[in-house]
């Protein structure tokens, strides 16, 4: 698919380095979604849902590419050999200095230990699983398979509790002029009319 080999290959280059906090990982699906709803044409008012969007493209989410490229990235470090400045900076630790007070800023070792927490990676034992590059990315690609799917089934719990919270609506009643439609609100009609009703040249 082109959106993967240029536009998400291109978006997510070198994320195996990355140090990303929620915001971050957001303002990416936010734009994932906005491009594949842009290619698949599917419009606001439809109500589709993100996990919809994403099993219509059969892409998958951004932050479980996330996920998967780093644990990746990681296990090929791991298995180089000790003088690669690589491994020597995943290791490494500085000799002198004092990290500043308050919240400190997220590393590299902390971003590795939460996703391999998230892929159900033990991570005492993943040095050991990524010396074998077979095992290791068996390993990645099934708990970043399982996280896909366990967030997939949170996304969709989330919106069921959220229509069940919801106060069931009253039926349209602005009906659109050129077509059966019936519409809740103005501002839907107007959307409506300008992109499947456009007045002609």
């Amino acid at each position: 698919m082109v959106f993967q080999a240029i536009v998400l290959s291109t978006l997510l280059y070198a994320c195996e380095t990355w140090t990303l906090y929620r915001s971050n990982i957001q303002s990416l699906e936010q734009f994932q979604q906005y491009k594949l709803r842009q290619i698949l044409k599917i419009q606001w008012e439809s109500h589709t849902t993100n996990v919809a969007v994403l099993n219509q493209a059969s892409v998958t989410s951004v932050e479980a590419t996330i996920i998967h490229h780093p644990l990746r990235w990681a296990g090929h470090v791991q298995r180089m050999e000790l003088f690669r400045l690589p491994k020597i900076m995943l290791y490494g630790e500085l000799a002198n200095g004092t990290r500043p007070r308050g919240a400190p800023k997220l590393r590299y070792k902390d971003q590795l230990k939460r996703t391999l927490a998230l892929t159900n990676i033990d991570p005492s034992l993943w040095e050991q699983t990524a010396r074998d590059r077979a095992t290791w990315r068996r390993a990645v690609h099934q708990g970043t398979t399982a996280f896909e799917e366990k967030r997939k089934e949170n996304e969709e719990a989330k919106r069921r509790r959220r229509e069940r919270q919801e106060q069931p609506r009253p039926p349209p009643t602005l009906p659109c002029e050129l077509c059966p439609r019936l519409f809740h609100y103005r501002l839907g009609l107007s959307s409506h009319i300008r992109h499947k009703h456009p007045p002609r040249r």
